[in-house]
């Protein structure tokens, strides 16, 4: 019979030609027997609903048909005790799913808004509003209006719902809702999804605020930068004609008044002429780092030959040394050295290397000067035994108006603009200052200046 899937009829076993010596004939007596298959929802036979007599009995149709139309409550039985129990497991299972959602709000709720699932998130962010109550909480309750934002099918557009607790606090919570029918097509419910986004909208404010604030900050800094600038270039400028008419009339009482002027008179009129050429010199480096910051200078490049521009260089820090126990040493390469420069913008650069290695060395100390014609770049360096500059001074000596704690301490003289004037004028040509130190030991600055432009 489970083999066929077909109905088995037995009048009368004992007769039977395969079925009389069977166990259940010769020991239990059983004679008439209807078995009708017994099935699972997939189709497939599992059993039998069978009924049996001890006597033999001739078997009706109607008695069959009844026996039919049992087997069949007993299928139907089956599938829903599988459905239930599937139906049983699918629930176990979309709990467990609802309360691993640990960063995720989940609420169900019937046609007319009232809740009927919350996952342990969704009753923790609510319980500050209102305690939960099943079968009586609503979404009005909790200040939730699904009606517009509820498609058809599928997840509505993410919108953003504000829980106030009654301490104050807002929790922002970005939602989505999506509608449910059932099989009719009616509306059967809703299902809101939820992230709580208050930190990342706290942190997103934080951050816009900050980034506004720095950029007002920087704002200003610009602003202060160019006032810097234009105070540096208008007082440079101011200062220029003036100090040059004080060196020109110190030059003019030195060489054509000198024979009328007394021992003390022309110490005097030459320390002005020396103070006098410094101040013209520190004015002449603050118009050429604002224009070079401001990129109003327009180099004049042509062939310059670096060991001529070296040479110049030196003879005129043998003479501003002039009166110091300092030791100069010169070392040029025999043969000329020609480079694409500016050679004004240059020199500039250079003496002012020559004369802060001067400044920076006591007497008895030795100031270098040397020229390494390379292939990519020609150097000119630099050396002195002065006091050196700490590892922590090495980036910031290239920046304006900056004075190492070594100078301070020793209330050198200077500016601090010096090297830094130097450094602009070399990334105007392509090139760079490279200055290495050893503190007690004195420091090297090389000029690298491209032999390509």
């Amino acid at each position: 019979m489970v083999a066929n899937d077909d109905v088995l009829v037995v009048e009368d076993a004992r007769a039977h030609p395969v079925l009389a010596s069977h166990l259940a004939v010769t020991r239990d007596d059983v004679v008439a027997y209807v078995g009708i298959p017994v099935h699972a929802p997939t189709g497939e036979t599992l059993g039998a609903l069978c009924v049996f007599d001890s006597v033999p009995r001739e078997w009706t149709r109607d008695q069959v048909a009844a026996l039919q139309d049992l087997a069949t409550s007993v299928d139907t039985k089956i599938a829903l005790r599988l459905a239930m129990r599937q139906t049983h497991l699918d629930h176990e299972r979309l709990g467990r799913v609802l309360d691993g959602a640990a960063n995720t709000l989940i609420i169900t709720t019937d046609a007319a808004g009232v809740v009927t699932t919350m996952n342990p998130t969704a009753q923790e962010a609510c319980t500050s509003v209102v305690a939960p109550r099943f079968g009586t909480l609503t979404l009005d309750d909790l200040g939730l209006d699904v009606t517009a934002h509820a498609p058809g099918g599928g997840l509505g557009e993410a919108r953003y719902w504000v829980l106030r607790s009654s301490t104050g606090e807002s929790r922002i919570i970005s939602v989505r809702v999506s509608a449910l029918h059932d099989n009719q097509g009616r509306m059967d419910g809703y299902v809101i999804i939820g992230d709580d986004v208050s930190a990342r909208r706290r942190s997103e404010a934080a951050t816009r605020d900050a980034l506004e604030k720095r950029a007002e900050a920087v704002r200003r800094l610009e602003a202060l930068e160019a006032q810097r600038q234009d105070f540096i270039a208008t007082a440079s400028h101011e200062l220029r004609t003036p100090v040059t008419s004080i060196v020109g009339y110190a030059e003019l009482l030195l060489d054509h008044e000198g024979d009328n002027l007394d021992r003390v008179q022309t110490d005097l009129v030459r320390k002005v002429d020396r103070n006098g050429r410094r101040l013209l010199n520190l004015v002449e480096d603050l118009l050429t780092l604002t224009r070079i910051e401001s990129r109003e200078v327009t180099l004049v490049r042509r062939p310059t030959d670096l060991t001529e521009l070296a040479q110049r260089a030196f003879y005129d820090l043998i003479i501003l040394t002039a009166g110091r126990d300092l030791d100069l040493l010169l070392d040029l390469p025999p043969d000329p050295c020609v480079v694409p420069a500016d050679p004004t913008q240059l020199d500039r650069a250079l003496q002012n290397v020559l004369m802060n290695a001067a400044k920076f060395t006591p007497d008895g100390g030795t100031v270098a000067l040397a020229l390494a014609p390379g292939e990519g770049s020609a150097l000119l360096q630099v050396t002195d035994t002065g006091p050196g500059i700490a590892e922590s001074e090495l980036e910031a000596v290239l920046q304006p108006f900056y004075r190492t704690q070594e100078a301070q301490m020793n209330a050198v003289p200077g500016s601090g603009i010096g090297l830094t004037v130097a450094d602009r004028v070399l990334r105007a040509h392509g090139g760079d200052v490279r200055i290495t130190s050893t503190p007690g030991s004195g420091t090297t600055v090389s000029l690298a200046v491209p032999r390509e432009h």
